[in-house]
């Protein structure tokens, strides 16, 4: 199972007296809050949390299935529906919080098939994958420039020449075969059983090559400069590159996935009032332009970019565009066997 991490700060001086005293349990993506942010949470409300993280969607889910005690949880949007749909959260007129109305518009919009209503959900941070390229020692391995590519963790080529410095992949088996899919010029709703079956075969043979299969353990190597190639959230590449690393977050010219992940509330929360208190918090300009700014990862609210645009930092702020793609869903079939598949390529 995955490793759970549990942080105990206090959190938010909420406006009714019965909540001061109350604990909230949050669960989130690992590296994605800046502490300080909770300990002032609570020196307002006097809500404590107990903030724990995870590594990927699969988690969430068999967590919120089990009924585990948690308040707040940060799904992604390729999980979003999914967890609406199977009745594992519950609506709080998400859109009727203030703030909300400064929600990045086309954002809203790409999760309006999942919650149409606006009722389950508050964007909270958005990115994308890409490349943490290790320039110096990736020129070194190829004997020349660094090429703008997929190829760079799905070519076996290029990955045979980088073993040496290290290459690691995302343990998030929809974002790498969707990924890989669309390297070969394909989408992954559009694919059979068969075909990927060979893009795992094609991953299988890699991953004698691959240093590791990790979404965590990636992120220390980084910045320790012991990896020269790591398929990466773009937050964690450009959180080595703020600590020194000669790392560039590459955008691959075929594309690449974007995610945007969303405060919710489970149906099973026990605490549904402090969960608001938290939410709303989240929503402050100046409150969501500090996670931005430690997390290294982009903002959907639009006030909190404008603090971060006029405030002279050096703030890697990259623009939505609608050409960007999101994960889609694959076939059943597909599902089902990514999910037999993928532990095979888990082991070290």
């Amino acid at each position: 199972m995955y490793k759970n991490k549990w942080l105990a700060a206090p959190l938010l001086a909420f406006s009714l007296s019965a909540a001061h005293g109350q604990t909230l349990n949050v669960a989130n993506w690992n590296d994605y809050i800046d502490p300080q942010a909770l300990e002032a949470f609570t020196q307002e409300t006097g809500i404590k949390v107990n903030y724990r993280t995870y590594e990927d969607d699969r988690e969430v889910y068999e967590l919120l299935k089990q009924g585990e005690a948690l308040d707040v949880v940060v799904p992604s949007s390729d999980n979003f529906g999914k967890l609406v749909g199977e009745g594992l959260l519950q609506p709080f007129a998400a859109a009727e919080l203030p703030g909300y109305e400064a929600m990045e518009p086309l954002i809203v919009r790409r999760l309006g098939a999942a919650d149409p209503g606006r009722s389950y959900g508050v964007p909270y941070l958005w990115g994308s994958i890409g490349l943490a390229v290790n320039v110096p020692q990736v020129e070194a391995a190829l004997g020349g420039p660094v090429p703008n590519t997929w190829g760079l963790v799905f070519d076996k080529t290029l990955v045979r020449k980088l073993s040496g410095c290290g290459v690691t992949l995302l343990d998030s088996p929809n974002d790498v075969i969707s990924l890989l899919a669309n390297y070969r010029g394909r989408s992954l709703d559009g694919i059979s059983a068969g075909y990927a079956q060979r893009l795992f075969d094609e991953l299988t043979e890699l991953r004698r090559s691959y240093r590791y299969v990790d979404s965590e353990r990636y992120i220390e190597d980084l910045n320790a400069g012991k990896t020269c190639v790591s398929m990466a959230w773009v937050g964690d590449a450009l959180g080595a590159a703020a600590n020194g690393q000669p790392v560039k977050y590459l955008v691959p010219e075929e594309g690449t996935l974007v995610f945007v992940d969303i405060l919710a509330i489970p149906k099973s929360a026990q605490h549904v009032e402090e969960a608001k208190a938290f939410i709303r918090y989240m929503l402050r300009p100046e409150v969501a332009a500090q996670i931005a700014r430690v997390t290294h990862y982009q903002t959907p609210n639009t006030r909190a970019r404008q603090l971060l645009e006029t405030s002279g930092e050096d703030f890697h702020a990259a623009q939505l565009n609608a050409g960007m793609f999101g994960f889609v869903q694959p076939k059943p079939e597909v599902e089902k066997l990514v999910g037999e598949l993928w532990p095979q390529l888990q082991k070290d």
